[in-house]
């Protein structure tokens, strides 16, 4: 198939080796990859209450996938936000239209689990991991049994699945900067339990959850390796 691989703003400023790994996972399912990068969903503008500006920077991202049938991106929030709320800043017609293309873009993990080559992988990782799910993709986007499912397609992987794994890490977007005591109490409170797990490696769908633990796991020296499922995948190709 021919795919967009959408690498989101702030997974390409924080860490752009990412998308590599996503593209060496979809061309080894047999996909043929062009990469859409440097936009924005319109996400943070959009929980901020800036509507207009969201609906200014969505645009030049319907505009950048109008010409793609397909479009996967290594991101819950970002997938959720294109599909479910970006094309109601529009109306009538620009609505409609918004929608049909907000419709083709897919989350990574989902993609990758539902592909007709899935079996075609060979996956090998030895070691031992935890899993932390994403509020938006398990709630919004049903993307667990998808994760779960790849996990258990990698042969000597032992994952190991938090106690509180519904519980969210505290990031939220602009939540964790209007309310940084909360942010990080919730995040503390996860951190605790990856502890109790023992794994030395957390894995998640969403970078932007990673991203919060891994500093946070920073500051308290908790040693912890963060992957995305991407990543994970790309190591376990060989």
């Amino acid at each position: 198939m021919r795919v967009a691989l959408f690498d989101p703003c702030y997974m390409a400023a924080l860490r752009p080796e990412d998308a590599a790994h996503a593209r060496r996972v979809l061309e080894a399912l047999g996909d043929e990859v062009t990469l859409v990068d440097g936009r924005c969903c319109g996400q943070p503008a959009y929980n901020s209450g800036f509507r207009g500006e969201a609906k200014t920077v969505g645009r030049e991202l319907l505009k950048a996938a109008r010409r793609h049938a397909e479009v996967v991106t290594p991101s819950g929030s970002c997938t959720s936000m294109v599909r479910h709320y970006l094309p109601g800043l529009y109306e009538g017609e620009r609505q409609r239209g918004a929608q049909g293309i907000a419709n083709r873009f897919h989350e990574f993990v989902t993609y990758v689990s539902d592909h007709p080559h899935l079996g075609t992988l060979a996956l090998k990782l030895e070691g031992v991991v935890a899993y932390h799910d994403s509020c938006h993709a398990r709630r919004e986007l049903g993307v667990t049994p998808h994760a779960l499912k790849l996990l258990g397609l990698v042969q000597g992987l032992e994952v190991r699945r938090l106690a509180y794994e519904d519980e969210c890490c505290g990031f939220g977007g602009a939540f964790s900067v209007k309310l940084p005591e909360v942010s990080v109490a919730m995040m503390t409170s996860k951190l605790d339990d990856v502890r109790e797990t023992g794994a030395r490696v957390l894995v998640s769908a969403d970078f932007s959850c990673l991203a919060q633990l891994d500093s946070g796991a920073r500051g308290i020296g908790l040693k912890l390796e963060t992957w995305t499922l991407a990543e994970l995948l790309s190591r376990a190709l060989g």
